[in-house]
C-alpha cells in the first residue's frame, strides 16, 4: 500500500470479507433507485468514484479468490468500465498466483476495467511478508519494491489518461451503460 500512497494518489483497502452481502445473491443493479442496501450502495459509491483499481487475491484451486469474486460479481460493468486495473495474486506455492491471474485477466476484463500488462505474483508469501504487511528479509525489500513499482506505474499512467479523457468525452454518451440487468448486452 506504501507505494500507492505517492504524490496525489490514494488508496483505500476494501477486504470482500469486511462486507456481509446477504445469503441471497442480488446484484446491485437488481435494487430500486436508493434501495440498495447501506454497505452495497457504500461499495457502489466507492467503485464510481475511483480511477482504477489494485485487484489482490490468494490462488484458491488455481482461481480467484471466491470472495473477491462474490464481491465483484455485485456490481455490472458500468461502475468499473473505462478505468485500468492491476492484478496481484499470491500462493503459498511457487507460482504465486500466476493461475489465478490468468483468469482474472477475463473476469475484470468483462467489467471494463482492462487489466495493465505487468501483474504482480508473489510466490510463497508466508516467506515474503509478515502479519503487518512488511518485509521479512529487508535485503530484499528493494527488489521487490522495484517489481511492485513496474505495475504500480502502469496503472498510475493508465488511470490518469483514462480520467482525463473520460473528462473530454463521457465514454457512456458514447456506449449506453447496461443498467438493468445483463440482456442489455445480448444480440438482436
Amino acid at each position: 500500500m506504501a507505494q500507492l500512497h505517492q504524490g496525489d494518489i490514494s488508496a483505500e483497502l476494501i477486504d470482500p470479507l469486511d462486507f456481509d452481502l446477504g445469503s441471497i445473491f442480488k446484484p446491485y443493479f437488481a435494487y430500486a433507485q436508493g434501495k440498495a442496501p447501506p454497505q452495497l450502495q457504500t461499495l457502489t459509491d466507492k467503485i464510481a468514484a475511483a480511477d482504477g483499481y489494485v485487484m489482490v487475491s490468494p490462488e484458491y484451486n488455481h482461481s480467484l479468490s471466491p470472495a473477491l469474486a462474490h464481491l465483484l460479481n455485485h456490481f455490472g460493468s458500468s461502475l468499473f468500465s473505462y478505468k485500468p486495473s492491476a492484478i496481484v495474486t499470491y500462493s503459498a506455492g511457487q507460482w504465486g498466483g500466476v493461475r489465478a491471474a490468468v483468469g482474472m485477466r477475463s473476469f475484470l476484463s468483462e467489467l471494463g476495467c482492462l487489466p495493465v500488462s505487468a501483474m504482480i505474483h508473489v510466490p510463497k508469501a508466508h516467506e515474503v511478508f509478515a502479519e503487518d504487511g512488511s518485509f521479512l528479509e529487508q535485503a530484499d525489500a528493494e527488489k521487490w519494491m522495484s517489481y511492485f513499482a513496474r505495475t504500480f506505474t502502469q496503472l498510475t499512467w493508465w488511470a490518469s489518461a483514462a480520467r482525463n479523457q473520460r473528462h473530454e468525452i463521457d465514454p457512456h454518451k458514447l456506449v449506453p451503460a447496461f443498467k438493468r440487468d445483463p440482456a442489455q448486452r445480448n444480440a438482436p
